[in-house]
């Protein structure tokens, strides 16, 4: 967006034409010079701290100008006062002050109604907070939707973890069941085995014993 930054010093009248004249001519030092000199002598001078506020702008002192444009805001000078606080909306606005910016437009036009320039800057200064708004909204969505999603996700891997040690655990235990039931089938074959042999060691007992009668008789 095209904002329209103007220090508006050309469309007030000011008795202290060498300041302003040495503004036009991008000598800021000087206008500067020249207004705190009138200050210093008449301190109550609200065009000379207007004139100074835009020079200390220019000059990148950006508290200076704040400060003398400030004081200039109370004047009885509606449309000086109205220009102060366009320039300060300006500088605010500049600095992301954008909320004090606004409101600081909206004093422009309350006391000059007729500034289009006021009114334009803060169409587009409420039209660019909207905006900045939408998209804080949008990306604190997008931020919840990923949380969720992340939260969603953790617990599908918290779940399939789960169902793995719990598959894991059964493999364990029926492998476990099935080594016990291969040594009880072990054991159960060696036992037989056992008696087998008993039963062919009676047998043989047996059998010799009747060939010794046998032999005897």
């Amino acid at each position: 967006m095209i904002f329209i930054i103007l220090l508006l010093i050309v469309n007030v009248s000011f008795s202290q034409d060498k300041g302003k004249t040495a503004y036009e001519n991008g000598n800021y030092n000087d206008a500067r010079l020249y207004y705190e000199n009138i200050l210093s002598t008449r301190e109550n001078d609200n065009a000379a701290k207007y004139g100074l506020g835009v020079s200390a702008y220019k000059q990148n002192d950006i508290e200076g100008a704040l400060s003398a444009l400030k004081e200039t805001t109370n004047t009885d000078d509606k449309v000086l006062a109205s220009k102060s606080y366009y320039n300060l909306a300006n500088i605010l606005r500049e600095s992301g002050e954008m909320e004090e910016s606004l409101e600081y437009y909206k004093k422009s036009i309350v006391l000059n109604p007729e500034d289009k320039d006021a009114k334009i800057n803060y169409e587009l200064l409420k039209q660019t907070l909207k905006q900045q708004q939408d998209q804080q909204q949008q990306d604190q969505q997008q931020q919840d939707q990923q949380q969720q999603d992340q939260q969603q996700q953790d617990q599908q891997q918290q779940d399939q973890q789960q169902q793995d040690q719990q598959q894991q655990d059964q493999q364990q235990q029926d492998q476990q069941q099935s080594e016990l039931n291969k040594k009880k089938e072990a054991e159960a074959i060696l036992n037989a085995l056992r008696d087998k042999e008993k039963i062919n060691q009676k047998f043989q007992i047996k059998k010799a014993a009747s060939r010794k009668m046998e032999k005897d008789w």
